[in-house]
C-alpha cells in the first residue's frame, strides 16, 4: 500500500475534530492554496434489517451541487476502501449501474433477495454536511483534506457530526499519513474508524453509535503468500484495535468496560501475530511494538479496577470473607482520555503507517502452508512437554504457559484458512478450555498474593488466603486435565 490506490479504490483516513480546534482547522484549510467550499446532501439505502452493512457495503446518492452522484463502498484494508461512483440523471438510485463490478453484482444479488422476501431496499438516513476542503501536495503525495460539518438524520432522531478526513489523490500512503500525523498533533484529531454510513445506520436503528467489536477471523486464499496472509491478519488486528478505541472514546460508558477489555485483546492478538509471522515479514520499529506493551499495561490497570469486586473477590465475598479496606494505590487514568492522549494517538497512526508499508523478508518462504503448519506443530510439542511437566510448574511457570496457550490459540485462528476446517475447530475448542483453566488458576494466585500482602495491616485478609489454598488444588488439577486433552489431539495441520 505504498502507492497510489488502484481502480475503484480509496485510500483515506478520518478523524474526530475536538470542539476547540474546529475553528483553527477551519481556517488552516480556508487560508491556504484554493479551498473549496461546497455543501452535500447524501441519502444512504439500506433494507430494514441492514443486509447491505452486514454485508460490508455502503450505498449512496448525493448531490453535489447540481449533480447526482451515486457512491457504493466495500471495506478493503486497513486504509483501502473500494469505490465506485456514477452519475445519475435525477434523484432515483439504480443498482445495476454499479454491476459491472464484484461488490456491484453483490449488491445487485442482496436487493434482488430483499425484493423477494418483501424487505425492500429504501432510504435509512440523509447526512446534510458543508464541505470546507483543499488539495495539499506534501512530499511523496498529493492529498485531498477535508473538513465535513453538519447533521445524519434518520427519522427524528439527529446527530451532529464534525469530522475531517485525508485521501490520497496520488503518491505514497505513507507520505499522506505523515501528513495526517502531522495535522494530528497540531489539532488533537483523535482516530475514527467509523464512517457515515455506519454512523447514520446505527442512528436509524437505535444501536450504540460505537458496537462492541470482537476478534474476527483473517480471510486470504490458501495459496497466500506469507505478506499477504500477514497483510490480512494484520488489518483484521489493527480494524479490532480501532474500532474498539473509538468505543472507548465515543461508547456508550455502561460498555466502557468491555471495550476497554476488547482493545487489549486487540492489541494482545497483534503481538501474537508479529510471534506468528516472525523470520517472514519486515519487524516493526522497537518502539512501536514498545509502545503497544505500554499501552497494553496501563489499560490493564484500568481493567482491574473496572472489574473490582467480581471474579475471585465476588466468589470470597460470598463465602463470608470480611471485607478489607482498599489499598492505597496510584491513580488510574480515565479510559477515554488515556486513548485520546496523543501519546496512544500518536501510536495509533504509526502503526497504520507501518501497516501501509509493509514488506516481506527476502527470506521468507515461498509458500505458506507448509511453513505454517510446521511452527504450529513445534509449537503444540511444547504444550505437550508443559502438560507432562505440569506438576513441576510455579504460579510464574503457570502464568506463562498460560501465555502461551493464548499464543497459540491466536496462531491457530490466524493461520485457520490454510488448515482443516473440522479438526481446526476442535483443537479451537481445546485451547479455548485450557486457557479458561490456566486463567482461573492464575486469579487465584493474584488473589492470594495480593491477600498475602495485606496481613501485616489487616488480619481479616488471612480467612481470603485459607479459602484461596483451599481452592487450589481443584483448579490445577482442571488445569491438568484440559491441557492433557488439548495435548492428545493432533497437532495443527497434520
Amino acid at each position: 500500500m505504498t502507492a497510489a490506490a488502484p481502480a475503484n479504490a480509496e485510500i483515506e483516513l478520518k478523524f474526530l475534530v475536538p470542539a476547540a480546534a474546529r475553528a483553527a482547522l477551519a481556517a488552516e484549510l480556508a487560508g491556504r492554496g484554493r479551498p473549496r467550499r461546497v455543501t452535500l446532501t447524501a441519502t444512504y439505502f439500506d433494507t430494514p434489517d441492514l443486509r447491505l452493512a452486514r454485508a460490508g457495503l455502503a450505498w449512496r446518492l448525493r448531490r453535489e451541487g447540481g449533480r447526482w452522484v451515486q457512491a457504493l463502498k466495500a471495506a478493503r484494508g486497513a486504509l483501502e476502501r473500494f469505490e465506485h461512483e456514477v452519475d445519475r440523471p435525477d434523484a432515483s438510485a439504480d443498482p445495476l449501474a454499479h454491476a459491472g463490478t464484484a461488490p456491484g453484482r453483490e449488491l445487485v444479488a442482496l436487493v434482488e433477495a430483499a425484493a423477494q422476501a418483501g424487505d425492500a431496499v429504501g432510504p435509512r438516513f440523509v447526512a446534510d454536511v458543508r464541505r470546507l476542503s483543499r488539495r495539499v501536495r506534501t512530499r511523496g503525495a498529493v492529498v485531498d483534506v477535508a473538513l465535513d460539518q453538519g447533521l445524519l438524520t434518520a427519522g427524528t432522531a439527529v446527530q451532529r457530526l464534525c469530522e475531517v478526513e485525508f485521501e490520497l489523490v496520488s503518491g505514497s500512503a505513507t507520505a499522506m499519513l505523515a501528513l495526517a500525523e502531522r495535522w494530528r498533533g497540531r489539532f488533537g484529531l483523535v482516530l475514527d474508524p467509523r464512517n457515515k454510513a455506519e454512523r447514520g445506520l446505527a442512528l436509524a436503528a437505535g444501536a450504540p453509535q460505537a458496537p462492541l467489536r470482537k476478534a474476527g477471523t483473517p480471510r486470504y486464499g490458501r495459496g497466500a503468500s506469507p505478506l499477504e496472509a500477514f497483510a490480512a491478519v494484520c488489518d483484521e488486528c489493527l480494524d479490532h484495535i480501532g474500532r474498539s478505541a473509538i468505543g472507548v472514546t465515543e461508547g456508550d460508558a455502561a460498555q466502557r468496560p468491555e471495550h476497554v477489555h476488547q482493545l487489549r485483546v486487540g492489541i494482545r492478538r497483534l503481538r501474537s501475530a508479529l510471534r506468528a509471522f516472525r523470520g517472514w515479514v519486515a519487524e516493526p520499529p522497537t518502539e512501536l511494538v514498545q509502545g503497544l506493551k505500554e499501552l497494553f499495561a496501563a489499560l490493564g490497570a484500568v481493567r482491574d479496577r473496572d472489574v473490582l469486586g467480581s471474579g475471585v473477590d465476588a466468589e470470597l465475598a460470598q463465602a463470608g470473607a470480611p471485607p478489607l479496606a482498599p489499598p492505597d494505590e496510584a491513580p488510574v487514568p480515565d479510559a477515554a482520555d488515556l486513548v485520546r492522549s496523543p501519546q496512544s494517538q500518536r501510536l495509533l497512526l504509526a502503526w497504520l503507517s507501518w501497516r501501509a508499508g509493509l514488506q516481506a523478508r527476502e527470506d521468507a518462504p515461498a509458500g505458506l502452508k507448509h511453513a505454517a503448519r510446521h511452527r504450529l506443530r513445534r509449537w503444540h510439542q511444547a504444550l505437550a512437554a508443559a502438560w507432562r511437566g505440569f506438576d513441576a510448574l510455579d504460579a510464574a511457570a503457570l502464568h506463562a504457559l498460560r501465555k502461551h496457550v493464548k499464543r497459540q490459540r491466536y496462531a491457530v485462528e490466524f493461520f485457520a484458512p490454510l488448515l482443516p476446517r473440522k479438526r481446526t475447530a476442535r483443537y479451537l475448542t481445546a485451547l479455548a478450555a485450557a486457557q479458561q483453566a490456566l486463567g482461573e488458576v492464575n486469579d487465584l494466585a493474584v488473589a492470594r498474593a495480593r491477600y498475602e500482602g495485606r496481613v501485616v495491616d489487616d488480619p481479616a485478609a488471612w480467612f481470603a488466603i485459607g479459602w484461596l489454598a483451599a481452592r487450589q488444588p481443584p483448579l490445577r488439577d482442571k488445569a491438568r486435565r484440559a491441557l492433557g486433552e488439548l495435548a492428545a489431539l493432533p497437532a495443527p495441520g497434520r
